[in-house]
């Protein structure tokens, strides 16, 4: 979404209110900031704050284990349910590791080798049952699932919490994690349930319109849509819908903090279609997330959807200097009235109060990096220069001479800040692309070779769903985004994209690596999902070739792109490659 700069008389109006933008940030009186920055050339440059920095290095080596559930929640009907262990070697975060541990011999002697392997037993810690009991994992490892039955913990909405103790086979080194668990009642008034899977940062939902009681992983894909354009005509929902898309984000009207945004005897229309078309609402409280009184009236008027699938609360929180508690404070309140849908929200900036906005306020963390035809070293609006202490571009710390690598660079970021913090459950990242254009900073829209650079390249960094701003958009960006849409939703790229992580590889031409070429693979049931994104406008001669893991065999089908590629010797290759090409494929494993 587009910078909304709160005019003067508004500043004002909500200072005087007692939730000041600016009060907990380091700008002077009177500057208006964004990013923490000053923007105006009236205003000097001064120091922002709120940079997350990365921890300092441990000097000898620490084992970082850690506990959490699968599923964000699990409710009466599920049966079973499952932990993620990780137990992953740090120089950031964990406890001393030693690698040694003694090992009790035939001969009753103990001798010394490798701590290669780490003893766990998991258990309700206020009731002392255990779960899983006598399992083991290697040291130096992630990902490791266990299954136990929820048969002992009765459905509730307060969490139960876990603990795990590891230790070394010796005993002599020791480990805790802890987390929690939800297992909730079943839904008996028509609503939805959403499941956010920890593991691979996917939703879960069940075909409502088939009376379905399965899980599937749902990729969103969609736009923020305007309310005045859809409001128009039902029809409108229709339309979204044939088009490919399977999620609507209804932006609100309103420009003003605590503004209730819908006309809501034409918002329960709309909804009543939504539910009957099974188009999931992604609904916006982004002018209302800080008055609770709101808060409390949309959620209970909404939960009861069946086709709500989250919520949306700070609409670019650190770029507008929204109190740091705000959107925990939304969070928790959201979660008390309905504990059935996660919490989303979308940052705008490169790197200002991360922790402040996302540690208690949100499951999923959005990122709105529009790269297309904008200058992000001098600001036009502003007359200004833009950098990491001064002005407002509509990029923030954007990479000016390799644009889309900011997309890319932020999503890596954003994962980095959540190593440092060692945040637990893993947070899931969504991607927000360009679909407009010749307005604010930005001199045109996104062709449509650009904006399926901006989704792909998005996936390879790990998103789990794309969301544009805005629609309605241009006639090509609603061709290509539709035929997008249907290569992404469908079932088989899904359970790809939703259920494995995306592993970084290399891309070479001639005798050296493609720096401005990005791929990544999806492995998963003796297939390989690989996607490659040429990040440059002009083409490349010669055989480009994509490194492989594993034992690829051959192409089974090509999700999008003009093929020509072929598998050999543990690559992927093709003659040449053309400006802002992207490519999707299957392959078989071997």
């Amino acid at each position: 979404m587009m910078m909304t700069m709160l005019s003067p008389l508004v500043l004002g109006i909500i200072s005087l209110l007692g939730i000041g933008a600016q009060a907990a940030f380091d700008a002077p009186p009177g500057v208006q900031i964004w990013c923490g920055k000053a923007y105006r050339p009236e205003n000097a440059s001064f120091n922002p704050g709120g940079w997350l920095e990365a921890p300092a290095s441990s000097p000898s080596p620490l084992l970082n284990v850690k506990i959490y559930p699968r599923m964000n929640l699990y409710t009466a009907d599920d049966q079973t349910g499952s932990f993620i262990v990780e137990a992953a070697i740090s120089n950031i975060h964990g406890a001393p590791y030693y690698n040694t541990t003694g090992s009790l011999q035939n001969n009753g002697s103990v001798s010394s080798e490798s701590f290669t392997t780490l003893y766990v037993d998991i258990s309700d810690a206020d009731s002392g049952n255990a779960l899983v009991s006598g399992a083991n994992i290697t040291v130096n490892s992630t990902a490791n699932e266990f299954s136990f039955s929820l048969s002992n913990l009765t459905a509730r909405t307060n969490p139960y919490n876990i603990v795990l103790y590891g230790a070394s086979q010796d005993g002599n080194q020791t480990y805790t994690a802890t987390t929690q668990l939800y297992r909730l009642p079943s839904r008996t008034d028509g609503g939805s349930v959403t499941k956010l899977d920890y593991l691979y940062g996917g939703l879960m939902v069940q075909n409502y319109l088939a009376n379905s009681t399965t899980w599937s992983p749902i990729f969103p894909y969609s736009y923020y849509v305007s309310w005045d354009w859809l409001s128009a005509n039902l029809s409108n929902l229709d339309a979204l819908k044939s088009d490919g898309y399977n999620i609507v984000h209804l932006i609100p009207g309103g420009s003003t903090a605590g503004e209730y945004a819908f006309n809501i005897t034409l918002l329960d229309q709309f909804l009543d279609r939504m539910d009957t078309l099974e188009l999931w609402l992604m609904y916006d409280m982004r002018w209302t997330y800080q008055n609770q009184s709101a808060v409390a009236e949309q959620v209970n008027r909404i939960k009861t959807r069946k086709s709500l699938l989250l919520w949306y609360t700070g609409d670019e929180p650190d770029g507008n200097g929204d109190p740091l508690n705000a959107t925990s404070i939304a969070y928790s309140q959201i979660k008390s009235l309905d504990p059935y849908h996660p919490v989303s929200l979308c940052l705008n900036c490169y790197n200002f109060h991360y922790q402040a906005y996302t540690a208690t306020g949100t499951d999923i963390v959005m990122e709105d990096v529009y790269p297309i035809a904008v200058n992000t070293s001098y600001s036009t609006v502003y007359g200004t220069v833009c950098n990491t202490t001064y002005g407002c571009c509509g990029c923030d710390d954007c990479n000016l001479f390799t644009p889309f690598r900011s997309i890319s660079g932020r999503l890596d970021q954003l994962h980095a800040y959540d190593v440092w913090l060692d945040t637990n459950p893993p947070k899931t990242y969504w991607g927000v692309p360009q679909g407009f254009g010749a307005s604010q900073f930005w001199t045109r829209y996104p062709t449509p070779a650009e904006e399926a650079v901006m989704d792909v390249l998005r996936l390879n960094h790990g998103a789990k769903a794309l969301v544009a701003w805005t629609f309605p958009t241009q006639p090509d960006l609603v061709d290509v985004t539709s035929r997008l849409a249907a290569v992404l939703t469908q079932q088989e790229t899904t359970a790809f994209l939703l259920g494995a992580q995306p592993s970084g590889v290399v891309v070479s031409a001639g005798n050296g690596t493609l720096g401005n070429a990005d791929a990544a693979v999806w492995v998963q049931g003796g297939r390989m999902l690989v996607s490659v994104v040429s990040l440059d406008y002009e083409d490349v001669e010669g055989t480009v070739r994509v490194s492989l893991p594993g034992n690829a065999s051959a192409v089974s089908s090509v999700l999008w792109g003009n093929g020509g590629w072929t598998v050999s010797g543990g690559a992927l290759m093709k003659s040449g490659l053309s400006g802002l090409e992207v490519d999707m494929l299957i392959l078989d494993l071997s």
